[in-house]
C-alpha cells in the first residue's frame, strides 16, 4: 500500500507592492524583499523532485483543499520563503484536518525539508516575529546611530578628516 503525500502550496506574497502608496505598502515591500519568495512553478518543480508520487494542491486556487488531508499520510507545506511567513493559519487548519498519525513536513523555497514538529513550529514563531518586527534591523540601526558620532568626534580630536 502506497502512502499518500499531499503538498500544500500557499502564496501570500504579491510582487506589485508600491511603496509610494503608503507606509504600510513600503513595509510589505520590505518584508517581500527580505523573504525573497519563490513562485508556484518553482515550488511545484521542487515538490515533484522531492516527492514524485505526491499530489500538489494550491490552497489559494482550491477552496476545498482541506478535504484532501483526510487521505494523506504525509502533508508537506510548501513555504515559498524560508520560514513560512503568513502560514500559521494554514498550519492550524492542517493540524485540525489531518489524520491523527499523519506526518506534517515543510519544504521551503531554499530547498530545506524538515518535520514540522511542535518544537519546529515554536522556533518558526520566534523567527517569524523577528522577521515581521524587523527588530534586528532596528537594534543595529540604533547602535550605528549611537556609535557613529563617537567615531566622528574621536577622528576630529585626533586631527583626522
Amino acid at each position: 500500500m502506497d502512502k499518500q503525500i499531499v503538498g500544500i502550496f500557499h502564496n501570500p506574497w504579491r510582487a506589485d507592492y508600491d511603496p509610494r502608496r503608503s507606509v504600510a505598502e513600503l513595509y510589505r515591500r520590505a518584508l517581500w524583499l527580505k523573504a525573497n519568495p519563490r513562485d508556484e512553478a518553482y515550488m511545484r518543480a521542487l515538490f515533484a523532485e522531492r516527492y514524485p508520487q505526491g499530489v500538489f494542491v494550491n490552497a489559494d486556487d482550491k477552496p476545498g483543499w482541506t478535504e484532501q488531508l483526510r487521505d494523506a499520510d504525509t502533508v508537506v507545506l510548501l513555504y515559498p520563503d524560508s520560514i513560512g511567513l503568513h502560514f500559521a493559519p494554514l498550519e492550524a487548519a492542517i493540524e485540525r484536518g489531518k489524520k491523527e498519525w499523519a506526518t506534517v513536513r515543510a519544504l521551503n523555497g531554499r530547498r530545506r525539508d524538515f518535520v514540522l514538529s511542535r518544537q519546529a513550529r515554536k522556533s518558526l514563531r520566534r523567527r517569524r516575529f523577528l522577521e515581521r518586527s524587523m527588530l534586528g534591523e532596528a537594534v543595529l540601526t540604533a547602535a550605528f546611530a549611537v556609535v557613529t558620532p563617537l567615531f566622528v568626534v574621536s577622528d576630529l580630536v585626533r586631527g583626522r578628516k
